[in-house]
């Protein structure tokens, strides 16, 4: 059973705690900085690229993702 406070355990009989604020928080942070990285990783040159371990092919790929894809 799923309610707004929280999800309960029929096998303990408790009640857990649902997602919170913190988490939230941390997934968004998460997404920025996954933004931030990608639009920074499009600005490099191709021997950036290399200094950070990339080739073109996987700094594109990078680039392309969306920002909630890990």
């Amino acid at each position: 059973m799923t309610s707004m406070s929280g999800t309960h355990d029929k096998r303990s009989g408790k009640l857990s705690a649902g997602p919170t604020a913190f988490s939230w928080l941390a997934r968004l942070n998460g997404w920025r900085e996954r933004r931030t990285l990608r639009r920074a990783l499009a600005r490099m040159d191709a021997h950036l690229w290399a200094d950070l371990g990339f080739d073109e092919a996987a700094a594109r790929e990078e680039m392309d993702k969306p920002f909630w894809k890990g």
